[in-house]
């Protein structure tokens, strides 16, 4: 069985997070977006005050997740990103079932569809999903990106 069916998936507005949740999901988007890719750059930026975020809790420990900004704020469409799972549970299908919610919760709340900035070697991981490249690839703090789009 995959460890991905203990994973407690909760949605959250940014207003609702206490001082110590909202570290652990700086802290997890840390690791893996500065300290294991090698990518100095400020993460935390004005679009997440805005944002709603989806967390995957195993164990009482964040292992998994992702921001949807709402349409108007990065492009017309509503925005997914920040997608990042804990080096510990890759293999899992993480990707994959985050897109799902954030996809889920997109369609359900803006509706049109979904227009993010993906790092370029994951572009067959959004493809599955339906996504389909319209620019790129272009630099966006040293790593190759492409904006892709996906209309429901």
């Amino acid at each position: 069985m995959s460890k991905a069916n203990d994973i407690n998936w909760h949605w959250r507005h940014f207003d609702t997070f206490t001082a110590r949740e909202w570290h652990e999901v700086l802290r997890l988007r840390a690791e893996v977006f500065v300290v294991e890719q090698d990518c100095p750059y400020v993460d935390p930026d004005h679009k997440d005050g805005s944002s709603w975020h989806l967390c995957g809790h195993a164990d009482g420990k964040l292992i998994a997740t992702l921001r949807v900004v709402a349409p108007g704020v990065s492009y017309v469409e509503p925005s997914i990103g920040r997608v990042v799972t804990d080096i510990n549970w890759r293999g899992e299908g993480l990707g994959h079932i985050l897109m799902q919610h954030g996809l889920a919760f997109c369609r359900a709340e803006f509706g049109g569809g979904v227009r993010i900035s993906a790092q370029a070697h994951l572009e067959g991981l959004y493809q599955s999903h339906g996504f389909r490249t319209v620019r790129g690839p272009y630099d966006e703090d040293g790593i190759p990106h492409l904006e892709m789009l996906l209309t429901f």
